[in-house]
């Protein structure tokens, strides 16, 4: 027998509403029992993610590096499967008859890439950087797999999408205010935050070949003159010959736009049938805006962009459609023979009943790793050995943190901008 599943009725971005509007405070109870009990269902990982991430913004490192740790073994135990379970299969058939949101929910790659980089925080922020190391490593080898894979796999999807099923006018119309935002990231699978976090962490153990290799993936993904910068700096080979010592910051801005449910009526052979899809609202979208530094009460630099999270999530969402509209419509051929069936057993009565299912289930797959930033920014300064307040300020907010800057080590800084504040950590890696 199938499993019954609330998916089939409830609405995640609802549910993950109080999520992003309490990031930076500590989790409530309802909020930690809600943890403890989504932890057991087939949305176990997805959950897991969330509240790591809600932890680390709170500076609840071993908390959040113990969850995270959780939803990657459930994660490698998906990704591992190499045979499709009866339980699976049970999924796969109940979507056809009631919506996506029945399955267990498949984490992207770029949200995969960000939970290794997130736990790298969490290792640096306990002393670790060994396992921050480690983590990095991770998070590239996800990302330099999938560059092959997609390499490989691109154009033979594109052409099964092509023969399985093409997006009618009305999808494309309500998918149209997006392919600006789309195209604001060159790929889904790659981000730029990543590869620099990494290269950053890579000089700082002197591993500069490393670090090299990894700043210019950055700057081929997110090409701005802050990142061209650091390439030089490194090609060049040059010693800081000042008694000078590095901070970087990367801040972290706003929050991924939240999907929606859009519904169509869409003409296929059986009449109208509507179909509901996950689409964004064009209008939640946040553009990265800057952030002022000061050094001790004097202005030195702005943040400049590495990764737009939040079009990295559309981006992701379009690539998606095609696939998502072949099971679409086979989802509305199997409501559609429900229905008859019905009808032809018990009359009007079924008829109306069959609809009614119909309708109410018709509902789109809104899942999504919803705490995640809309966009990550960093900047880079050279302090001498002492302390420092630094000042992270725009128009609404101005958040001050103090550090010690010693000799030859880089010292990190990790700032928050979001539900109109902004908050800061530091840690750092010494050579």
């Amino acid at each position: 027998a199938v499993p019954t599943h609330a998916g089939i009725f409830d609405n995640y971005t609802d549910t993950a509403q109080s999520f992003r509007s309490s990031l930076t405070q500590p989790l409530s109870d309802p909020t930690q029992k809600l943890f403890e009990k989504k932890v057991k269902s087939n949305d176990a990982v997805l959950y897991l993610l969330e509240k790591a991430r809600l932890e680390q913004a709170n500076h609840q490192y071993d908390a959040s590096k113990q969850t995270f740790d959780a939803a990657f073994t459930l994660l490698d135990e998906q990704n591992n499967k190499a045979t499709i379970s009866a339980s699976k299969l049970g999924f796969k058939a109940l979507s056809l008859v009631s919506n996506d949101s029945v399955m267990p929910y498949k984490i992207p790659e770029y949200e995969q890439v960000l939970a290794h980089v997130y736990q790298s925080l969490n290792y640096l922020a306990l002393n670790n950087t060994e396992a921050a190391g480690v983590e990095m490593r991770v998070a590239q080898r996800i990302q330099r797999e999938i560059e092959i894979a997609h390499s490989k796999e691109t154009e033979k999807a594109t052409e099964k999408a092509q023969k399985d099923a093409t997006a009618p006018a009305e999808y494309d119309e309500a998918l149209s205010g997006l392919n600006t935002i789309a195209g604001k990231v060159k790929n889904t699978y790659q981000n730029a935050y990543a590869f620099y976090m990494a290269a950053t962490l890579w000089e700082a153990n002197e591993e500069k070949n490393d670090a090299l290799v990894d700043f210019k993936k950055a700057y081929e993904l997110q090409p701005n003159d802050f990142i061209k910068n650091d390439v030089k700096r490194l090609d060049a080979g040059n010693a800081n010959k000042a008694a000078e010592y590095p901070v970087v910051i990367f801040l972290e801005q706003g929050l991924v736009p939240q999907k929606i449910s859009s519904t169509l009526a869409i003409p296929t052979p059986n009449g109208l049938v509507n179909v509901s899809f996950a689409s964004y609202d064009p209008s939640t979208y946040t553009n990265p805006s800057q952030i002022d530094v000061l050094v001790n009460g004097q202005t030195v630099a702005n943040t400049a962009l590495l990764t737009d999270i939040g079009a990295l999530a559309v981006k992701t969402l379009k690539e998606d459609l095609a696939a998502n509209l072949t099971t679409q419509i086979a989802r509305s051929t199997a409501k559609y023979a429900v229905q008859k069936e019905l009808g032809n057993r018990l009359g009007v009565f079924g008829q109306l009943a069959g609809n009614v299912y119909n309708t109410v289930t018709e509902k789109a797959d809104v899942r999504a790793w919803n705490t995640l930033p809309s966009n990550a920014q960093v900047t880079r300064l050279l302090l001498p050995a002492g302390n420092h307040t630094i000042q992270l300020k725009n128009s609404y907010a101005n958040q001050s943190i103090n550090i010690e800057v010693k000799p030859n080590q880089t010292t990190f800084i990790r700032g928050i901008e979001t539900n109109q504040q902004i908050t800061a950590d530091s840690f750092s890696v010494a050579k």
